[in-house]
């Protein structure tokens, strides 16, 4: 072999996985799921992404957060407006509880229904910070359930 030093060398992935965007996949005709990558137990979070047009038949303006049978208060949509072949939809997202989270919405008009399903994967307390995906931003830490000073033991005198 020599003195020679062995060298391992990888190539850059040039294929588009390795980026940091939020994914977006067509399940079914109108199910849609977003998966939003790592997130952070007792955050809320702004997400906003992009997605194809051709889910929605009517005008997107005209599309509501259907709250029926039961509101979703973990997911809600914020906003959603066309820009050309695509439509950029607004939530807020609260992470509230560990592991694998599924918040599922359903996006409704007088005659047609879109589901969004949202997949994260959220981070329990000293777990580490994770690195948000493009189009994600926190606006609120919560105060952790489990950590209240609402006591009303005065200490040791």
């Amino acid at each position: 072999m020599g003195d020679e030093a062995q060298h391992v060398h990888f190539e850059e992935a040039t294929d588009g996985i390795k980026n940091n965007d939020i994914v977006v996949k067509q399940k079914s005709l109108k199910k849609i799921e977003i998966q939003l990558g790592f997130l952070k137990i007792h955050h809320v979070y702004e997400v906003s992404f992009v997605m194809s047009r051709s889910v929605f038949v009517a005008d997107v303006a005209g599309y509501e957060q259907n709250d029926e049978p039961v509101p979703n208060i973990n997911c809600r949509m914020v906003g959603i407006d066309q820009e050309g072949d695509n439509v950029v939809v607004e939530i807020k997202f609260k992470a509230l509880k560990e592991k694998l989270v599924r918040e599922k919405i359903v996006l409704k008009t007088e005659n047609d229904e879109v589901v969004l399903e949202f997949v994260a994967r959220v981070l329990g307390k000293g777990k580490g910070t994770p690195m948000l995906r493009s189009g994600i931003k926190c606006v609120e830490v919560q105060q952790d359930p489990e950590e209240t000073e609402a006591s009303d033991w005065q200490g040791f005198d």
